[in-house]
């Protein structure tokens, strides 16, 4: 069963060798390759070059996509930072206010840079790992994009105090995500990642959920030529999982393991694959003994052994580049110890 076959099974419940091992190393390439960020995150096939070097260390069972969401930002008009050891960053937002948006035009996928590299990316690691390994597009949910646009502040202010004017927001953010996530697929992406911070009952109150934020998702997943996994993005999802639960598309749910996983399972069914794992940013703190410990505990939480349709990920943001080698490796012994046989 080679790793294309892995992830498929699971998402079909079907007997596995093993269980999938995805951790979100996006950044990482860039610290095997030897390669300058400005680069990195410029040329598509200096990242190509990056993920080819992760993929012969670690054999990870998917392979990301650029997990540079300020790049996107970017394209709107934001300005971009890259800079150090971390992937690009917004330094000033295109606009401030609602009344901006109207102004603003969408970019255009086919012809912004920023947004050509994506897909282009995405176009020469499926040619590269053609059926073997599949492909995951990271892109930003359609109420997690404004903050790359106009800053969190002025979109918390506009989710809090103008209803109508967000839900004019979240059209054309909903219109710009269904066009960028289908050129991804389109250009051999397998599934999409899409981190939904604004979800999240630390970041919204559940009406707001309910009545701004499912609406928007439903519309936008509806509209995809493939798969979804919702993220949690590093935020608690549990509260308003069920909010979530149901929607078109959405295959699989990443959340974070402390919420419990087999509440996670209780709430949405047996059919979604459900992701979790160690926190990603904070495997450059720990040790390679303590990962390892910390990721058979979650493949042991009660009746996640026989769980068929799970993966182990690293969660929240990227896999930070100064990460010691020895610590994913940590994961995959864990996985073999415990969790191979998910028959």
């Amino acid at each position: 069963m080679n790793r294309f076959q892995r992830v498929a099974g699971t998402l079909e419940g079907t007997p596995l060798d093993r269980r999938a091992f995805v951790p979100v190393m996006s950044l990482y390439g860039a610290r095997m390759t030897h390669c300058p960020l400005q680069r990195y995150y410029t040329e598509p096939a200096a990242y190509v070059a990056g993920q080819i070097a992760v993929d012969r260390a670690f054999e990870p069972d998917m392979i990301f996509s650029p997990f540079a969401f300020a790049l996107i930002g970017a394209a709107f008009g934001s300005k971009l930072k890259i800079s150090g050891i971390q992937a690009p960053n917004i330094s000033r937002p295109a606009i401030t206010s609602i009344d901006e948006w109207d102004q603003l035009a969408l970019p255009d996928p086919d012809t912004n840079p920023h947004l050509l590299y994506l897909q282009q990316t995405t176009r020469l690691m499926a040619m590269e790992f053609r059926d073997r390994v599949p492909i995951a597009a990271c892109l930003p949910a359609p109420m997690d994009i404004p903050a790359l646009v106009m800053g969190m502040e002025g979109w918390m202010e506009l989710l809090m105090f103008n209803k109508k004017g967000a839900q004019s927001v979240l059209e054309r953010t909903g219109q710009f995500f269904i066009q960028l996530a289908n050129r991804l697929f389109s250009q051999g992406a397998m599934m999409a990642f899409v981190p939904c911070a604004y979800a999240s009952p630390a970041v919204l109150m559940r009406d707001s959920v309910e009545s701004l934020i499912r609406p928007a998702m439903k519309h936008a997943l509806a509209q995809l030529k493939g798969p979804a996994v919702l993220h949690h993005c590093g935020a608690p999802l549990l509260a308003h999982l069920d909010i979530l639960r149901g929607l078109p598309s959405a295959v699989g749910f990443a959340l974070n393991y402390e919420e419990g996983l087999n509440k996670a399972r209780q709430l949405v069914g047996p059919d979604p694959v459900l992701l979790s794992g160690p926190h990603g940013p904070s495997l450059v703190e720990m040790k390679a003994d303590q990962v390892e410990t910390l990721c058979r505990s979650i493949l042991q939480e009660r009746d996640m052994k026989k769980e068929r349709r799970f993966i182990l990920v690293t969660l929240g943001a990227d896999v930070p580049y100064d990460t010691p080698p020895e610590n994913l490796d940590a994961i995959r012994k864990a996985l073999a110890e415990v969790g191979w046989n998910a028959t």
